[in-house]
């Protein structure tokens, strides 16, 4: 499959999955849930995934992109997955009673429960779905994908309207889990078998050793962020900053999700034919920034009406928030696979230690500035943004000998496609001509207004995105080939 195809149904996947869970969190929270709900199944969540870390060990990254995988060895890889996944789904669910006792949350440990119950599901499914990644068979993980999450998401809204409260967002991951794994395992069947001799394993678990450390410190930094802000702040904010750090998170995935997740393979077989990678990491960055920059700066122009229109006034307390994360996911966009490119490139260890000193900044950053509220909380964010861009801006500078004169034009660039796509909406803003209750039909058009001028910047900056608009143009208007008639 090539890259573009491959694409495709990869970006089809995650606008599919987006809509899916989108769909399911508006309808959840505007008719069912409040924010202390939200907050209390995201305490529960956040903890089970720093733990959860251990269930993959590498093992993904491993038989996606590495070339001591062999095939013939797949089902014993399997039975590690599974092996280290089962005990993880044990140490949550013994974890459940001592983290109820320790927030002073009654129902924290039955949502506990229930995620550990979705991670006894989720290990059968690591070794299948990391080989159809593997094969760029981005169409089979469409239906994997797409389908858990429709499951999921109807699974939830159902036992939330029944009266579940936050254990419907539990019942719908548990799910979403059983059912990918069903259809990974009809695509691509690996059942588990216990390895013959540990020389089977050793290169696996040896990748595993170092991608553990890098994947803990990551869990840490990322999942300790909602523990923090319950433990001193409360249930009510968490819910709050979690939704919206999701929210803002969200947009980035839909915008430019799909494209990281193909470029990752494609980057692997690049190196194994001793290609250079700093051109097309560039234009990997030129993508992103042109695409995701004018969406971040508009989410975050439009906070109040967009929180007002999904999740209704219960939740307009998350617009201030908003702002702050969206302008923040700005910076995180910005340096795409900064963990893929050093694993590909043979540099874990040095990526171990860069995303420990990562971590450390962004647990610090949050304690500190929760001491002034939740926007505060929230507001650290862009703080931790700005130190992340310059660590892994000059990691992969260095290992990609980036050519940072170009990459600084491209940038440049994006930012003035971003300001033009702005216009429109802080226009509104400046003028007082639409407040915070303005209804859809105004914002789509103010959003459309911004498409229009991000497209004549494009065109004025000659942005090198532009050449892929061109590419997407000419296919739409490529004639379909007329079959000859019997």
């Amino acid at each position: 499959m090539s890259i573009r195809r491959a694409a495709l149904w990869s970006v089809a996947a995650q606008y599919a999955s987006f809509a899916i869970q989108f769909a399911t969190s508006v309808i959840i929270s505007r008719l069912f849930l409040l924010p202390a709900d939200v907050g209390l199944f995201s305490i529960a969540l956040a903890a089970a995934m720093v733990v959860s870390i251990f269930q993959d060990m590498g093992i993904s990254r491993f038989v996606t992109g590495q070339p001591q995988m062999r095939m013939e060895h797949v089902r014993d890889y399997a039975a590690v997955a599974t092996g280290i996944g089962w005990a993880v789904a044990a140490v949550v669910a013994l974890a459940a009673r001592p983290l109820e006792s320790f927030y002073g949350e009654a129902g924290l440990a039955s949502l506990v429960l229930i995620i550990a119950a979705s991670y006894v599901a989720l290990p059968l499914g690591i070794v299948p779905a990391a080989l159809l990644t593997r094969r760029m068979d981005f169409r089979a993980l469409f239906f994997a994908n797409a389908g858990s999450a429709l499951v999921g998401g109807m699974v939830a809204v159902a036992t939330a309207a029944n009266g579940a409260g936050p254990a419907s967002l539990a019942w719908g991951m548990l799910a979403t889990a059983l059912t990918k794994l069903v259809v990974v395992q009809v695509l691509m069947p690996v059942l588990p078998r216990w390895p013959r001799a540990y020389e089977i394993v050793r290169p696996m678990l040896g990748f595993g050793g170092a991608s553990f450390i890098l994947s803990l410190s990551g869990s840490v930094g990322m999942r300790s962020q909602d523990l923090i802000v319950g433990r001193l702040l409360g249930v009510t904010a968490t819910g709050l900053f979690t939704r919206a750090g999701a929210l803002a998170g969200q947009m980035s995935m839909l915008v430019v999700g799909a494209i990281n997740a193909v470029f990752y393979p494609a980057f692997a077989k690049k190196r194994d034919a001793g290609e250079p990678l700093a051109a097309p990491y560039l234009h990997l960055v030129a993508c992103n920034t042109a695409l995701q920059w004018p969406a971040a700066l508009g989410l975050a122009l439009a906070a109040e009406p967009v929180v007002l229109l999904l999740y209704g006034p219960n939740w307009i307390e998350v617009a201030p928030l908003l702002r702050w994360t969206a302008i923040a996911e700005m910076f995180f966009i910005a340096i795409p696979l900064q963990m893929d490119i050093p694993i590909l490139l043979g540099r874990i260890r040095t990526l171990v230690w860069v995303n420990l000193i990562d971590t450390a900044l962004t647990v610090g950053l949050l304690a500190t500035f929760c001491l002034w509220g939740v926007e505060a909380a929230a507001m650290s964010r862009i703080a931790t943004g700005a130190v992340w861009f310059a660590i892994y801006a000059a990691l992969l500078g260095h290992l990609l000998a980036m050519p940072w004169g170009q990459a600084a034009l491209t940038y440049g660039k994006s930012g003035l496609c971003a300001l033009a796509a702005g216009t429109p909406l802080a226009a509104t803003q400046w003028f007082g001509w639409f407040g915070a209750d303005m209804g859809l039909a105004t914002l789509l058009g103010l959003v459309a207004a911004g498409v229009l001028c991000w497209l004549a910047a494009l065109v004025l900056v000659r942005h090198p995105f532009l050449a892929e608009v061109h590419i997407a143009l000419a296919q739409v208007k490529r004639p379909r080939p007329v079959r000859p008639q019997a």
